[in-house]
């Protein structure tokens, strides 16, 4: 069964939803409001949110609906199909006004990610893709090449957040290895589609699925792998919605098995 449908819905969705976006990131002052957890949500995020799930709600009346920003019905966990919604996700980064900030939407079936669509309307970078469908990569409207060559002869090259330092310690598996250290979380997993890295490893997730999804689906659709430490594939829809147990990302299972070795040699572990 593929998702074209789905995946058109899903890019047309997160472009509209940069106009309001982009609209208030140009504003030399921004309505910003204090969440539960400590962390912050703009007005932005909350238009652009609305923004989704009414189109969402329009478009898919039967599909459940899981957002940063609501809503958040417990009720919906475990029914077949789940669109997942990150309005703004780099919130702070947007409130900086830097622009790595990014809108994100999937589509989880039976639990699994298999539509996902990430928009850097500051920086004119969308990704997306879907099981059956491929993937898309286009800078400034320019399509662009989304799969990794994994013959190339080159180094093998990892990107890793700060809590993966361990992977860098020498062993045998990580001999001839490419490392870069990457912050800002989950967010670093876009750096292996557009600088040509293998893999992304961190072993400390803060994050929800509205933070991995679209990626994990993404990177299904051209031939990628997204796992735990121990390599159980990530699922979502979930009642617990926070991302645990670490994350590996790769562009192919020959890279993450190579990957997952590494992760076993250094001892890492999830924190």
């Amino acid at each position: 069964m593929g998702y074209s449908d789905e995946l058109g819905f899903a890019v047309d969705v997160v472009q509209k939803a940069a106009v309001p976006a982009m609209a208030a990131f140009g504003r030399s002052e921004l309505s910003v409001f204090e969440k539960s957890d400590g962390t912050i949500v703009t007005q932005a995020d909350l238009d652009v949110n609305t923004l989704i799930v009414e189109a969402l709600q329009a478009a898919y009346s039967n599909d459940a609906i899981l957002s940063e920003e609501g809503p958040q019905d417990p009720d919906m966990r475990g029914t077949s199909r789940c669109w997942i919604v990150d309005p703004i996700d780099g919130t702070t980064h947007f409130y900086r006004k830097e622009r790595d900030w990014s809108i994100m939407l999937a589509l989880a079936v039976d639990r699994h990610a298999v539509v996902g669509a990430v928009y850097r309307p500051a920086l004119g970078e969308l990704y997306a893709g879907a099981f059956g469908e491929g993937s898309i990569y286009r800078v400034n409207g320019q399509e662009m090449n989304v799969r990794i060559d994994t013959t190339d002869p080159g180094p093998f090259r990892v990107i890793h957040g700060p809590s993966a330092t361990g992977l860098t310690q020498p062993s045998r598996s990580s001999k001839d290895v490419c490392f870069t250290v990457a912050y800002h979380g989950l967010m670093g997993i876009l750096n292996i589609l557009s600088s040509g890295a293998h893999a992304f490893v961190t072993a400390r997730t803060t994050g929800h699925e509205w933070d991995l999804a679209p990626y994990a689906a993404i990177l299904a659709a051209s031939g990628g792998v997204v796992t735990d430490l121990q390599g159980r594939v990530h699922t979502f829809n979930n009642v617990d919605s926070k991302v645990r147990g670490g994350v590996i990302a790769a562009v192919s299972a020959e890279t993450h098995d190579r990957t997952m070795t590494m992760v076993g040699e250094a001892g890492l572990v999830s924190c």
